[in-house]
């Protein structure tokens, strides 16, 4: 997949480096629980090669430059019943319009590629810039509710395409 400035790619073997300076970034994590230890990434980063369909995780790099800008994925959600989309970016690529771009990439193919009905997001009440992309991706909030000692706001979309095929 790709989009005017973006390319994406499943992971591999060489992301390695890009996608842990990711996961233990401060600032990426600072509404995900944080950075995590290196152990945990290490079997975290084994779970981007098991994951079967729809479930996808994408590395998203810079197309003239090929430069590392983050990953979005679609995973089941919480409640085993519905998909969700995620995403992390650099600190460097937030506010130049990557988050939007990269997002609706993804749920383009959620919808017409994977046939999807729905997506959830969920992102923490505090995270503002998060809560400000998903609703101009056109995300409704569906609830709130106390998990991991925060209040996470629970976001969906359902798919408006016709079911082609």
């Amino acid at each position: 997949m790709e989009t005017t400035r973006t390319i994406f790619s499943k992971p591999n073997p060489a992301d390695y480096e890009d996608l842990l300076s990711l996961y233990t970034n401060k600032s990426v994590r600072k509404y995900l629980g944080g950075p995590v230890t290196k152990a945990k990434f290490d079997d975290k980063f084994a779970d981007f090669f098991s994951t079967k369909s729809p479930e996808c995780y994408w590395i998203v790099r810079q197309k003239d430059t090929n430069q590392f800008i983050g990953m979005v994925y679609i995973t089941i959600y919480h409640d085993k019943l519905h998909y969700e989309i995620s995403y992390q970016l650099h600190p460097e690529f937030w506010g130049k319009g990557y988050g939007s771009e990269t997002v609706q990439k993804t749920i383009d193919y959620a919808f017409q590629e994977l046939k999807l009905k729905e997506l959830y997001a969920e992102t923490q009440k505090k995270n503002l810039q998060s809560i400000k992309l998903l609703e101009k991706l056109g995300f409704e909030l569906l609830q709130e509710e106390q998990r991991y000692g925060e209040i996470q706001s629970i976001y969906t979309k359902t798919n408006t395409l016709p079911n082609i095929g």
